[in-house]
């Protein structure tokens, strides 16, 4: 009795191990919808490449100078995406709890150049935070480095322009 017990709590126990890397941790919450991209201070035209993610799929921006500079969340997409693109850059749906409740001082967000920003745009319930900045100041939680390196990463595999940003100890 006592082996089939044990053998019974063991299978068990195997059973119920989650294998899905996917699933959200404590300390995150699944959004509604994330705009993310670079934005261009001092060009003409069209000034942004965004994309924007929600649970229906990846959005490239429609490069439509009737878009109101600036209104960065106001941008339209119409361009869908491919499955393989949404797939890999869904994570950026999963936002630290601490970012959407206590948001991100200036002293996170690092503006350093004049030409080319960083844009993270997100909305959950109807409220949102925008993000504009250069990279995330290395004093930042480690949660925010987090999601800003997995946004770089997001954005470069979509073949974003991208500032390096590695050596950026160099400018404190």
């Amino acid at each position: 009795m006592k082996k089939f017990l044990f053998s019974f709590v063991l299978v068990l126990s195997i059973l119920s191990c989650s294998t899905d890397d996917r699933t959200l941790t404590a300390d995150a919450q699944k959004v509604d919808k994330v705009i993310f991209g670079g934005i261009y201070g001092m060009c003409g035209g069209d000034c942004r490449d965004l994309y924007m993610i929600n649970e229906n799929g990846l959005y490239k921006d429609a490069d439509s100078e009737a878009d109101e500079y600036g209104e960065w969340s106001n941008t339209t997409f119409n361009e869908k995406l491919n499955s393989e693109m949404f797939n890999n850059t869904s994570d950026l749906l999963d936002i630290p709890s601490e970012i959407l409740e206590e948001g991100l001082t200036q002293e996170d967000l690092v503006q350093s150049w004049a030409d080319l920003d960083y844009y993270i745009y997100v909305e959950k319930d109807g409220k949102s935070e925008e993000f504009i900045l250069d990279h995330i100041h290395k004093n930042a939680s480690p949660a925010a480095k987090a999601y800003f390196k997995k946004f770089l990463e997001s954005y470069k595999e979509l073949g974003g322009y991208m500032i390096d940003t590695t050596n950026i100890e160099k400018y404190y």
